[in-house]
């Protein structure tokens, strides 16, 4: 099952060349973060159906779903603290949309956010299918990410594969983009550092501040049906 998670840019100025660019990394679920409605029309011919919607908190943006007809979309939860999730196909999807920290009083939110997503996955089934995904607003060398992998329990970040832009907001460097954007799962989803199960790389969104991420989960692993093993 493929899952792209997109930053799409609420201020995008070129909204039908962004929808585009996701489209054609022809997934199985779609979650479009900012997905305020100047992007509706565009999604509406491009992607699959919006399946569902939520926001990460209070007066932000929202993330829409799109997915295949074929992929059953459930448990749908907003939890207010930096992301909602839902279940595709069985797998659990934690979107995730942290707030940005570009002033003092964010750092502090955001910190919450991310030991309340920590907390999350404690919480979750050792082998429960499960993923978390999106915007984290914080670099994998950062304070804030180091705390939430202290406090977090085997869960560990997906490498995207080697391409020359495995970091995701190109405005953190010319020449090596910083990763703010992520996806994280449990060891029997992630695999060996050497021989992952679940493969990520990112693409271009045309007009956007952020780079998506394409999530390939193993075909052993998640059914079409909606049925996993």
């Amino acid at each position: 099952m493929r899952i792209v998670s997109a930053n799409i840019f609420c201020l995008n100025i070129k909204p039908a060349q962004a929808i585009e660019a996701v489209a054609e990394q022809n997934a199985d679920v779609t979650l479009l973060i900012e997905s305020t409605p100047r992007f509706e029309r565009y999604a509406s011919s491009s992607l699959p159906p919006q399946r569902a919607s939520g926001l990460t908190r209070q007066r932000g943006m929202p993330i829409s779903v799109h997915a295949r007809p074929e992929v059953p979309i459930s448990d749908v939860d907003e939890h207010g603290l930096g992301w909602f999730e839902c279940r595709a196909n069985g797998v659990l999807l934690l979107a995730v949309h942290a707030i940005a920290p570009y002033l003092p009083w964010r750092l502090k939110h955001r910190r919450a956010q991310l030991n309340a997503l920590a907390r999350r996955f404690a919480a979750i089934e050792p082998n429960d299918h499960a993923l978390a995904l999106g915007d984290f607003n914080t670099s994998h060398g950062a304070r804030a990410w180091t705390h939430l992998v202290d406090h977090t329990t085997e869960w560990r970040r997906l490498d995207p594969s080697t391409d020359r832009w495995s970091g995701t907001w190109p405005l953190g460097g010319m020449w090596a983009p910083i990763a703010l954007d992520h996806a994280l799962a449990p060891p029997h989803l992630a695999g060996g550092k050497e021989e992952p199960l679940t493969k990520v790389r990112t693409f271009r969104i045309p007009g956007s501040d952020h780079m998506g991420l394409v999530v390939d989960l193993p075909g052993d692993v998640v059914q079409r049906n909606g049925t996993t093993e």
